[in-house]
This record gives structure tokens, C-alpha cells and sequence, in this order.
């Protein structure tokens, strides 16, 4: 029955369900009282707002949960459950329901009539079709009509009590033209790094305190997940008219396909006269630099699988196919694996101090020579150094020779020609100075196209930040006591016991 989910983009249509309704995560493998009568569903399952809440309610509203996994994700509701933490989720259902309660919230029998009535999940040509529900209700939530109508009661019971502040959330015209304005305003820097001295060769640190540093930055010395990629360039002249730029667009397109079904790169490069290479292997703050990288590119790269292959990009120097090769995951190593690079990281740290004492002195430096009217480069020229700077970017781009940064990227947009100058920012290279450049502005026409999409995105984004943070609210006050982990202890080891028998 699931291929109902398939059709006629159903599990999209359903999503309005589950508006408001927190999807934090599924997939805890809670069994209840599969162990014999020792495992009895009035037992306490934990306590919130003080009060226990039964093995048999913590039950009953894990179904409910999952009910909302499946019209939520559909056929891939299965794949869903064993990634997310089902627990959590049905903790914070019982403490929303909780709270419903204390604000004497209700739902009457017509309001889950109505819902029911209205959901695509159980339409057919736009009406509501009994047979439709009841085989769906049996066959795919495997419950009882009255139990799950319940559940949808209690879900109503949840969005009411977001209702108030989620109604109260709005944008003016002008706010909406203001955010598309900072996300897509791209700014151009000129810049200086102080960079830290490099360690000593022959420096040596005791034991002692290369292992307290190793454990306070424990994190650092993690080895990222890294991917290899195969990258087939499409070139263009930067000089190319722009119906040539079409034609190797469309052929882009073209080689995506074949290599999307599994073309060999090589064969298909030849056949479109492209470029191919792997990558070697690399990590999400060491991108390649020769794939045009941007922070969407990067997500892409690092959720996709080994054979998946991305969608074409325009590059400086063409059109460039991204096909996933290898993937090695992360993992922590030991500290004598690594001793070497916890002292050059306690060295560096130490200079790095150094180097960030002597970036605010010259920021202050150059501070006054701005103010007085004097050029950023000009200005860093005379005290030495020389200022370096970057393309246009707007948040999240990777920057050459910075990376991706995001303190770089929020200090360089925020500049402006009669705010020019920033104070010292930590980069991945070292503290720097930023001065501004030029700012391109967003895109008028193009905003008038996007503008309700984009105030729609607006609405959505603020809409889960303010549920989110009533939840977290919320769960602060019930002050949640949970036994299910103990629970679930217990009868692994009723398990291990009937074995034996």
C-alpha cells in the first residue's frame, strides 16, 4: 500500500498534516512487554512536569508518532525510522500534550471529523473516500479507527497550541526586500593575514600538557569523513558568446544523464571532448581547489553516496560533473597516533596568540589611518605587509586562500563604504583585517520574480525557529525524567535469560 505514496505526489501533499508538529527524530527500538508480565505497560516510564506518565501512555503516543512518520515520509518511512531517534520525539509529544493540558486546550469530535475529511493522504478526485481510509488506516498504520482518530486528536490538541505565536508571525514588504538584500548582496574585500609563526622543529612540550590539550581539543584531531571525486570539465571560453556557452550547457546536460545511468567518465569526457580526474581524496574544510566549490556543492558532495553523480555547475572554466568515486568515514584516533600533530597544534596555538596580540595592534594602526582618510592596501603597505584581495562572495562561498570561513564571510559582508574597515577576525590562516572593496547589490529583477517564494521561505524559517524554541521551552519546564533507556536494559536482559533457558 505504500506505492500510494508514490502517486500524484502525495507524500508532498500530506506535509500540511504535520505543520507545526515537531519531526525531531525517529528510530529507537522501544519493545513493550514482549518479555513476559514483568514488563507491565502501568509501570512508570519517567516523569514530566513532575508527574510520571505509564508505560502504557508513552506506548500510545510512540504510535501516534510513528502514524506521523509514515504520512510524513512515506515509502521511505522505513529508511527514515532507522535514522532518527523515536524516543526524543515521543518524550517531547507527551510533554507538548502535557502543556496542551495546562492550557486546558481541546478538540472536539467535529474538528477530528473536519481533519480527517481533509487530508489528501485519504482522498480520491479531491473528496474524502471511506473505503480509501479505512483500508489505509488497517494496511498501513495498522490501527484501529478509533485509536488512531485519537492520535489526530491529540495532533490537533499540539497545533492549537502553537497556534497563537505561530499566527502572530509576519513580514512587511519591506522586511522581505531587506533579508533578500543581505543573503544576496556579495561583497569584495582586500585583506591581511598575520599569519602565526611556524612551530620550532625542534620544540618539545612534556606529555602533561600535550595530553591536556589533546583532550580539551579532542574534537581537532578527529578525522574527517573524506571523498574522492571524479570531475568532468565541459570547457568554455570565458570569452564565448553566450549561445556557444548554451550549446556546451545542453551538452553538460547530455553527459550528466549518461553518467547519472552509469556511463563510464572517461568514455563520456572523450565523447564531449571534457576533461576528467580524480579528485583525491579531501574534507569538508580542505575542499579541492579545483572543483568550483560553493557550500551547497560541498552539502551535496558529503550526503551523497559512492556512485552518485551531481548535477552539472557552472565554473570559471566551463561546466563541471561531479560523480562520487570514494568515501572513507571519520574517526578518532588515539593520542599516540597522533602526538606529532597535538604538539604542532599546542605550538600553534601558543603563536597564535602571539599572532592575534599583534593583528589587534595593527588593527588599531590601521584603524586611524582609515579614519584620518587613508586607503586600507595603501595603509598596510606602509606598515609592511601587503593586502591581498578576494572575488565576490556572499555567505557560505568559499574564499581562495581563506576557505570556507564563516566569521571571514559575516565580517567582509558587513562592511561598508562608510563602515570600511573590520576588527580582527579568526580565520583557518590566521587573524586578519579586512578592508572593504565594492558591494554588488541583489538582483532587482530577479527578486521581483522569486519575491513570494522567497517571503514564503521567510514565513517557514521563522515559523520552525519560534516552534522550535517554544519545544525547548517546553521541555525546560517538564523537566523530563526517563526510565525507557533502564526499561529497555531490563528486558534486554529477560532476553538473554530466555535464551539460556
Amino acid at each position: 500500500m505504500l506505492k500510494v505514496f508514490r502517486q500524484k505526489g502525495v507524500a508532498k501533499k500530506v506535509l500540511w498534516v504535520v505543520a507545526g508538529i515537531i519531526i525531531i527524530s525517529f528510530g529507537f527500538g522501544f519493545g513493550i512487554s514482549r518479555y513476559g508480565s514483568a514488563f507491565s505497560l502501568s509501570q512508570t516510564a519517567g516523569k514530566v512536569y513532575g508527574s510520571a506518565v505509564s508505560l502504557k501512555e508513552y506506548s500510545r503516543n510512540y504510535q501516534n508518532a510513528r502514524d506521523q512518520a509514515v504520512m510524513m515520509h512515506g515509502a521511505n518511512v522505513e529508511k527514515i525510522l532507522s535514522t532518527m531517534d523515536m524516543d526524543n520525539e515521543t518524550w517531547t509529544r507527551i510533554i507538548l500534550l502535557k502543556a496542551a493540558e495546562k492550557q486546558h486546550i481541546q478538540t472536539t469530535d467535529m474538528e477530528v471529523v473536519q481533519f480527517v475529511e481533509t487530508i489528501p493522504f485519504f482522498q480520491r478526485e479531491n473528496e474524502f473516500d471511506k473505503r480509501l481510509y479505512d483500508s489505509m488506516v488497517k494496511n498501513i498504520f495498522r490501527r484501529e479507527p478509533r485509536d488512531f482518530e485519537e492520535g489526530l486528536r491529540d495532533q490537533i490538541r499540539i497545533m492549537k497550541l502553537f497556534a497563537p505565536k505561530l499566527k502572530a508571525i509576519a513580514f512587511t514588504d519591506e522586511a522581505v526586500r531587506k533579508e533578500y538584500d543581505r543573503r544576496n548582496r556579495k561583497s569584495q574585500v582586500n585583506y591581511v593575514v598575520i599569519a602565526p609563526e611556524a612551530p620550532a622543529e625542534n620544540a618539545t612540550t612534556p606529555d602533561k600538557d600535550l595530553l591536556e590539550h589533546f583532550n580539551a581539543h579532542r574534537e581537532d584531531f578527529m578525522e574527517l569523513e573524506t571523498v574522492n571525486v571524479t570531475l568532468v570539465t565541459l570547457p568554455v571560453d570565458t570569452h564565448a558568446a553566450a549561445d556557444a556557452k548554451t550549446k556546451v550547457a545542453a551538452a553538460a546536460d547530455e553527459a550528466f544523464k549518461k553518467l547519472s545511468a552509469g556511463a563510464d567518465p572517461a568514455a563520456t569526457a572523450k565523447e564531449y571532448n571534457a576533461a576528467v580526474k580524480e579528485t583525491g581524496f579531501f574534507n569538508m574544510n580542505a575542499p579541492n581547489p579545483e572543483v568550483a566549490w560553493s557550500f551547497d556543492l560541498l552539502q551535496q558532495i558529503f550526503t551523497a553516496k559512492p556512485g552518485d553523480t551531481l548535477a552539472p555547475m557552472e565554473a570559471p572554466n566551463g561546466y563541471q560533473i561531479v560523480r562520487i568515486a570514494e568515501k572513507k568515514p571519520a574517526f578518532s584516533p588515539e593520542f599516540t597516533a597522533v602526538k606529532a600533530k597535538v604538539q604542532a597544534s599546542f605550538l600553534r596555538e601558543a603563536n597564535g596568540k602571539i599572532a592575534a596580540e599583534k593583528a589587534a595592534e595593527l588593527q588599531k594602526t590601521i584603524a586611524a589611518k582609515v579614519k584620518a582618510g587613508a586607503d586600507f592596501t595603501a595603509s598596510v603597505k606602509e606598515l609592511g605587509l601587503t593586502a591581498k584581495q578576494t572575488p565576490f562572495f556572499g555567505p557560505g562561498d568559499y574564499i581562495p586562500e581563506i576557505g570556507i570561513s564563516d566569521d571571514f564571510t559575516t565580517a567582509g559582508l558587513s562592511l561598508t563604504k562608510e563602515a570600511p574597515l573590520s576588527n580582527v577576525v579568526i580565520t583557518p590562516r590566521g587573524p586578519a583585517i579586512l578592508g572593504w572593496s565594492a558591494t554588488q547589490a541583489a538582483d532587482d529583477k530577479k527578486f521581483a520574480t522569486v519575491k513570494d517564494d522567497f517571503a514564503r521561505s521567510l514565513y517557514n524559517e521563522e515559523r520552525v525557529r519560534v516552534m522550535n524554541e517554544l519545544i525547548l521551552s517546553w521541555r525546560e519546564k517538564a523537566k523530563l525524567v526517563n526510565y525507557i533507556e533502564k526499561i529497555n536494559a531490563q528486558q534486554k536482559n529477560a532476553m538473554e535469560k530466555l535464551k539460556v533457558r
